[in-house]
């Protein structure tokens, strides 16, 4: 028996029965509408899902799944960024300045006071790196560290994936495991907990 379907009253409806979009083929009008007064189409997904989506966003481009397709996006930018020990490598190599830090490098912070702060972040985590008099002694701060854990993070990385891409076994036998510890001197550095290379 074929589904009996209302007509739809308001704005002028364009007929997208059949019509593809992406993944989605439109089936049939609804009796929704968004606040612009768009026509929500019943839509079938390549996947099997049914959707939802008003016709301003089928034909404008706007969806082109039931959602899945973002899903599938999401998880090939997951798998493109090397997470290790819950860190981004890729972040680390192309990290820049943040446009909203005003005192124009990244990690370096200016004080009511007149000082500068600096800090540092690895794993989730702030490290306090100082507070110092002068910005040019808190930037060669924030330096040194970036120096002593992001890039030996970095290089520790790389020499760990060259053994594992040649034996995956080991790579999941050792994998690559890193905390931040404090030397002398107030200083922080990254040491391989376990997984040596």
């Amino acid at each position: 028996m074929v589904k009996q379907h209302k007509p739809v009253v308001g704005r002028r409806l364009t007929d997208l029965t059949g019509r593809r979009f992406g993944r989605l083929v439109a089936e049939y009008p609804t009796e929704k509408r968004d606040h612009k007064g768009s026509v929500y189409w019943h839509c079938r997904c390549d996947c099997g899902k049914e959707a939802e989506v008003t016709e301003d966003g089928l034909i404008f481009g706007n969806n082109l799944s039931c959602g899945c397709l973002k899903q599938e996006n999401q998880q090939k930018v997951s798998e493109q960024l090397h997470r290790i020990d819950g860190t981004c490598v890729e972040w680390l190599e192309k990290r820049k300045n943040r446009s909203d830090n005003k005192s124009g490098f990244r990690g370096v912070y200016r004080l009511k006071n007149g000082k500068y702060r600096a800090k540092i972040g690895f794993k989730g985590q702030q490290f306090y790196l100082g507070t110092f008099d002068t910005f040019d002694i808190a930037v060669q701060a924030r330096r040194k560290a970036e120096k002593d854990i992001h890039e030996e993070f970095v290089k520790q990385y790389y020499v760990w994936k060259k053994r594992a891409d040649a034996d995956p076994e080991w790579g999941k036998r050792n994998p690559l495991v890193f905390q931040v510890i404090r030397g002398k001197g107030g200083m922080y550095h990254v040491i391989c907990e376990k997984g040596t290379v």
